[in-house]
């Protein structure tokens, strides 16, 4: 199976990570819902599928990951990080991660920066998160997650 994985960067930082994972490719239907379409494309619940969005807390970057059926606070977040958070527009967030949108992964970023991990996480024993490109999600534990990019843990979702 490792040897069929796209050779993203964000395999590639699991790889040398030593992180355990499995590849899930899946077809990619366009901006818009990508956690929720690939969730219903690899048939698990929404609440198992987490995606990677970037934002900005006190002007720098900072990636925060919550699950399909949720959204990020901007008022949790910025309680989280201590900086007022807004939203990164899409070509500085591409920019910042070396991904395109819809492919964004909180592993192996062109610049490192803090990751918030939405603590719903860890109460599962494994999530579907994008591996570093479109159509394709790594599971994992959520504490390989937590472990592998030093994610800060707390409540950063809303409905």
């Amino acid at each position: 199976m490792a040897d069929k994985l796209p050779a993203t960067q964000g395999v590639r930082f699991l790889k040398q990570s030593g992180v355990s994972f499995e590849g899930h490719p899946y077809k990619y239907l366009g901006p818009g819902s990508v956690a929720k379409d690939a969730a219903a494309a690899l048939g698990v619940p929404e609440h198992m599928v987490y995606k990677t969005l970037v934002f900005l807390c006190g002007g720098q970057p900072v990636l925060a990951v919550v699950d399909a059926a949720h959204r990020v606070s901007l008022k949790k977040l910025t309680a989280l990080s201590g900086n007022s958070a807004t939203e990164c527009p899409p070509k500085d967030a591409e920019r910042f991660t070396g991904y395109q949108v819809g492919g964004i992964s909180p592993f192996g970023t062109k610049r490192v920066m803090p990751v918030y991990l939405d603590e719903s996480a860890l109460a599962l024993p494994k999530i579907y998160i994008n591996g570093g490109a479109k159509g394709f999600l790594v599971s994992l534990s959520p504490a390989d997650v937590v472990k592998a990019v030093k994610a800060v843990v707390g409540d950063i979702s809303t409905v």
